[in-house]
């Protein structure tokens, strides 16, 4: 069953239950077979038991999978998927038809950590885009959902940690190296260092 993300505003060290996705009266959720090499995402409609199966993925390799990101009123929804080979987020209507596949290339698509719904932006951490560091180097980037204006927010040869805010105006950039100390920065949703 996909769960509501915390906010970093409610973290704390007391135990809360995690709430649904959906707060319109859904369960969104998914099944996947025991060789996980299929994977349906479907939506249960709480009042009146009715499911339905919103996004089919099948491979012939063991399928990965990310939280599914619920947004704009609950009309909009962005999946995570290895389809091309490698991992990039997809959006979708809440009805399952792919709109447009928001990030794409040869890199991999970590996770998603902010949606900005007045621009019409995602926040994700990603592997692999700069071609010219180690791949396994983990940054934060922001790109439009139609899939143009891929920016990376915390560039640098290193492989860093982010953590963004609940209001995404502001993450932190802790980043370093096996061979470099540690460093921390603050920066804006733009990229550009505050402290």
């Amino acid at each position: 069953v996909y769960r509501a993300p915390v906010k970093k505003s409610s973290y704390d060290d007391d135990f809360r239950p995690t709430l649904l996705l959906s707060k319109k009266g859904k369960i969104y959720y998914n099944t996947i077979s025991r060789d996980r090499k299929k994977l349906d995402i479907c939506v249960a409609d709480i009042n009146t038991g009715e499911t339905k199966v919103l996004i089919e993925e099948r491979f012939n390799t063991y399928i990965e999978t990310r939280p599914l990101v619920l947004f704009n009123n609950e009309t909009e929804m962005l999946h995570w998927a290895e389809r091309s080979g490698w991992a990039h987020y997809y959006l979708y209507d809440t009805d399952g038809n792919l709109k447009n596949q928001v990030t794409k290339g040869s890199y991999h698509v970590e996770e998603a950590v902010g949606v900005d719904e007045n621009s019409r932006s995602l926040f994700f951490t990603a592997h692999g885009i700069p071609k010219d560091q180690d791949p396994y180097y983990e940054h934060l980037y922001k790109i439009s959902l139609n899939g143009t204006g891929l920016t990376a927010l915390n560039a640098g040869d290193y492989n860093t940690n982010t953590s963004l805010s609940d209001s995404n105006a502001f993450f932190v950039s802790n980043y370093s190296r096996v061979n470099t100390v540690p460093m921390s920065e603050l920066r804006n949703s733009s990229g550009k260092v505050i402290m």
